[in-house]
């Protein structure tokens, strides 16, 4: 009974390895978003801003095999990205407006849709759903529901407010998983394309998540969610989970040594072989953190079996 005990509440852990080290500490304060293009060895990603206080930040595509990133800055902070039928071309949430934004050329084609004038909040996390896209706003402060998840496909569709920073999320069928950071809840919905979000239950208690949920993707099999921990405190390591959808169980845990503040997850092949990848940030920690965290800002890899 022990041995059974320990097993299932000490989930096998995996140390993951320092990968890409951004060289402009503007590139290590807020990634985010990291997706390998379709066919491609390229890693694209967010820097949702560069730095406290400034409001721009940068799309960047980074080579997995040669390390040389690429970064094209945009004209606000940019929340996500999704693939469209055209490789050249991405969606981007930017700010309070979705856009056409060309990878060669690093310009802005043209505007989708705007949110509703609120300066207190900007788009965050999004994925690409059949038909368009699937995203949520975030307040500035970390503090007001004042947040709201969208649907943007024929046009722009609130789906749920009453959020405070809408993160990760998987649809799978008329299931959707989407995060909201401060209250720590991960949350499974009825999607309709003509209805408002139905709440279903919580994947876990937000009791028993270890610090703030932030990005998350599905394993390869969709039955779990690796969920990225943000974790403001004086601590030194980060923490990322994979959690089984249908009773919230961990199965693995993956410790990031030097970078506690965990942002997202991606799986990625790199020379032939499947990695999860994880990106981390420097945003708001004090220097007795950072000293402590001289990773913060790095990109992780783990080998997936």
């Amino acid at each position: 009974m022990l041995i059974e005990f320990y097993h299932k509440t000490m989930p096998p852990r995996i140390v993951a390895r320092p990968f890409y080290r951004p060289p402009d500490e503007s590139l290590r304060y807020l990634p985010e978003c990291p997706r390998q293009l379709a066919g491609t060895s390229t890693l694209a990603w967010v820097a949702i801003q560069h730095g406290a206080g400034i409001h721009q930040g940068s799309l960047n595509l980074l080579d997995l095999l040669t390390h040389e990133n690429r970064s094209h800055p945009l004209p606000g902070r940019p929340g996500f990205f999704a693939e469209t039928a055209d490789p050249d071309v991405l969606i981007v949430g930017l700010e309070r407006r979705l856009v056409r934004f060309h990878l060669r050329s690093g310009e802005i084609l043209e505007t989708l849709a705007r949110l509703p004038e609120d300066p207190r909040v900007i788009i965050n996390d999004g994925i690409g759903v059949p038909g368009g896209v699937i995203f949520g706003t975030k307040h500035l402060e970390f503090s007001l529901p004042i947040a709201t998840l969208y649907h943007y496909g024929a046009g722009l569709r609130e789906l749920r407010g009453g959020q405070t920073c809408s993160n990760g999320k998987y649809l799978r069928g008329d299931l959707l998983i989407d995060i909201d950071t401060q209250p720590k809840t991960i949350t499974e919905y009825r999607y309709r394309e003509d209805a408002p979000l139905e709440p279903l239950r919580r994947i876990a208690p937000p009791g028993r998540l270890p610090s703030l949920p932030d990005g998350l993707r599905p394993t390869p099999s969709g039955d779990a969610i690796v969920v990225a921990y943000y974790n403001p405190g004086h601590v030194p390591d980060g923490l990322a989970q994979e959690i089984r959808i249908a009773d919230g169980e961990v199965l693995r845990e993956w410790i990031l040594p030097g970078s506690p503040r965990v942002t997202c997850p991606e799986y990625v092949e790199i020379g032939g072989r499947a990695h999860l990848l994880f990106t981390t940030a420097v945003e708001g920690m004090p220097e007795e953190t950072r000293a402590i965290a001289p990773e913060a800002g790095t990109m992780f890899v783990a080998s997936v079996a």
